[in-house]
């Protein structure tokens, strides 16, 4: 297949947040983050509001503010598509975003439909599994999938080399901890694979956050909320084997005792990697509503960014490497909901 990715030394960083999408400017790690663009309809020249976001090959895959649409957008060349329902979308939905056969015209979109409280999406259990395929334009059932992989299945999740992965708690037999679930566009299996050795120590589940850098490693960031303990160790996955096993590297260390961190702060956050430069970019939420954010390195403890009255989604950093691959357009649209550029 043609490489429609471009330079892989680029750094495109996209922030959402308060329903709208960013551009970070990373070009420098020790210069203030500078937010350069929002996401607008050309049509009406009014904002689009976003909820959620997610990446697959510089794709883009955003669900409205109200929740009754899907959108895929690519951010390089403006295109669009807009995604039907098979029936409906709910909030306690949740999605993956990948493709089959790392092919260009194969992208597919996993919906996961879930009961229980939209907040606590930590109890929620999935009833319905549903594969859209960019090239049928429908919906169909995902039959087969096994229990245990039914309980939480949150937004936390990225796409690498179009596969999805998630932070799974495993109910097991023998074990309860986390596990790194998986799950193949082109074979359509979930499968669940180590996490770094630390996991042999307990560890809850929201001390986990994951991403991917630059398309090429899976990241994973442990952290303590709620002790004097601070510090933060980020990893990076060295090979994942298909359907078998990860190798991991600690990437790096660092503590926010040296940061003025907000005192009583949310365990949901969001983070962003800069493998060459060893540092990390984060979110952290106070519990009376501001975003705070920070960037953390091998000498370099500062926050860039804050935002004192934020709004009831949490933020989303998304690192990306541009694409000029073509969205297939759907039967029978022509792009009607206009161009979304940054």
């Amino acid at each position: 297949m043609k490489n429609n990715n471009l330079s892989k030394a680029s750094k495109e960083v996209m922030l959402l947040l308060d329903y709208r999408a960013y551009s970070i400017n990373v070009s420098r790690v020790d210069a203030s983050m500078e937010f350069t663009g929002k996401l607008t309809r050309l049509k009406d020249s009014k904002d689009v509001k976003l909820s959620r976001i997610w990446h697959c090959n510089g794709l883009i895959l955003c669900c409205t503010k109200d929740i009754k649409r899907l959108v895929v957008w690519n951010p390089c060349t403006g295109e669009t598509r807009s995604i039907k329902p098979s029936k409906f979308y709910r909030r306690t939905d949740s999605y993956a975003f990948g493709c089959g056969n790392s092919s260009c015209h194969d992208y597919k979109i996993l919906r996961c439909s879930s009961y229980g409280s939209c907040v606590d999406f930590h109890h929620q259990v999935v009833l319905n599994f549903e594969m859209y395929e960019f090239s049928t334009d429908s919906w169909r059932v995902l039959y087969g999938v096994t229990d245990k992989w039914r309980l939480h299945c949150s937004d936390d999740v990225v796409s690498l080399k179009g596969n999805a992965y998630w932070i799974h708690f495993d109910r097991g037999a023998e074990h309860d901890w986390n596990v790194l679930l998986s799950f193949n566009f082109t074979t359509e299996v979930f499968v669940s694979l180590p996490l770094p050795d630390y996991q042999k120590q307990h560890c809850e589940y929201r001390d986990l956050l994951i991403s991917v850098v630059r398309e090429e490693h899976l990241a994973v960031l442990h952290h303590v909320v709620g002790t004097f303990l601070t510090e933060m160790n980020v990893w990076l996955s060295n090979k994942i084997t298909e359907g078998k096993e990860v190798s991991w590297s600690k990437l790096l260390v660092f503590s926010f005792d040296k940061l003025s961190l907000p005192r009583r702060y949310s365990d949901e956050m969001t983070f962003w990697v800069d493998e060459e430069n060893k540092v990390v970019v984060s979110c952290v939420r106070d519990m009376e509503g501001g975003d705070h954010f920070y960037i953390v390195g091998e000498g370099l403890h500062k926050q860039v960014y804050e935002v004192t009255e934020a709004s009831w989604i949490w933020p989303c950093l998304l690192g990306y490497v541009p694409s000029l691959c073509h969205i297939p357009k759907a039967k029978e649209e022509e792009n009607r909901i206009g161009n979304i550029t940054i």
